[in-house]
């Protein structure tokens, strides 16, 4: 009976001393498995974030690149309309020359000698200011196809040989003459020409005889003027 007894109990120790073990084996690989698993997931996460960033980075590439293109179609544009705004105010200029014009009477010297520049003191209206009253010159203000007319009173029984003169060369040569003994007269001439611009325009007596006097009055002008046809470029 005692025998018996030894032996279950030596049985009974050596089954419980086996399960305890097997559990704690159990127990270490289900641990072991669950790190794998944790540093597997672990693994994923750092690769799914790095692809994450790796996106939004080559998203942020473009989106600096879509910028400056962006700028630099807003750039372009900038100068595009700045140009069409520069061609608008030229033509607005252009417009603007085409009333350039100028007239000028009161003739300063009335006995003037040859070779003299006849000066015209009073200005009645200068569009674009080319037009000096001191020397008699006027100064084209732009290129193009002007017209100048010139008149002069003429004592009676005078005559004088006039220039509408540039450095250039003259635009006009021309004679005023008075035959009538008895009555002054008034005498007019007209010239195209084409000029640069800030070319200089003056009247100039050639000859005339001896004694020669225009003659003042309030009811008739010795004048000169000008206008602007055309510009040119």
């Amino acid at each position: 009976m005692f025998v018996n007894t030894l032996l279950l109990a030596t049985v009974c120790a050596f089954v419980y001393s086996s399960e305890r073990e097997c559990s704690r084996f159990h127990y270490e690989e289900k641990t072991l498995e669950k790190m794998i698993k944790t540093e597997l997931y672990v693994e994923k996460i750092k690769s799914d974030t790095e692809n994450m960033q790796l996106q939004i980075s080559n998203r942020l590439d473009a989106l600096q690149d879509d910028w400056e293109k962006t700028k630099q179609e807003v750039n372009d544009a900038r100068e595009d309309n700045r140009k069409v705004i520069d061609k608008i105010k030229d033509k607005i200029d252009g417009q603007e020359n085409v009333a350039v014009a100028f007239l000028a009477h009161n003739l300063e010297n009335t006995s003037p000698m040859s070779g003299e520049t006849l000066v015209f003191s009073t200005t009645y209206f200068d569009r674009g200011s080319g037009y000096n009253n001191k020397t008699g010159v006027y100064v084209t203000p732009v290129a193009g196809i002007y017209m100048f007319n010139l008149q002069l009173c003429i004592t009676d029984g005078h005559y004088v040989y006039y220039e509408i003169d540039t450095e250039k060369e003259p635009v006009m040569r021309g004679l005023f003459t008075d035959e009538d003994v008895l009555n002054h007269s008034c005498q007019m001439a007209t010239a195209a020409a084409i000029l640069d611009a800030k070319e200089r325009v003056w009247i100039k007596v050639i000859s005339s005889i001896s004694g020669l006097h225009f003659w003042k009055d309030s009811r008739v002008w010795n004048s000169f003027s000008g206008v602007l046809f055309a510009t040119i470029n």
